[in-house]
């Protein structure tokens, strides 16, 4: 016959050691994605104006549209 002997505090002691891995992999997991997207987010809509000068488009430029109708485009010597 077999004696199992039970050791309390060594039980808690082993179940606390693996809740407190289980933490420092849960932040880990965690930290790893939100420092990603941090730092891609960071500063990312700020931007700069230098000696406040601003560039629009005061006046549409006028383009002028070529086509080419293929079926016009016959030999005409006879």
């Amino acid at each position: 016959m077999k004696t199992i002997n039970s050791n309390k505090s060594g039980e808690a002691l082993e179940i606390a050691k693996q809740v407190l891995y289980s933490i420092k992999v849960l932040m880990i997991g965690l930290f790893i994605p939100f420092s990603f997207v941090f730092g891609i987010t960071y500063k990312q809509n700020t931007v700069k104006q230098e000696n406040g000068m601003n560039i629009t488009r005061t006046e549409q430029m006028n383009t002028a549209k070529t086509t080419v109708h293929l079926g016009t485009l016959v030999d005409q010597k006879s």
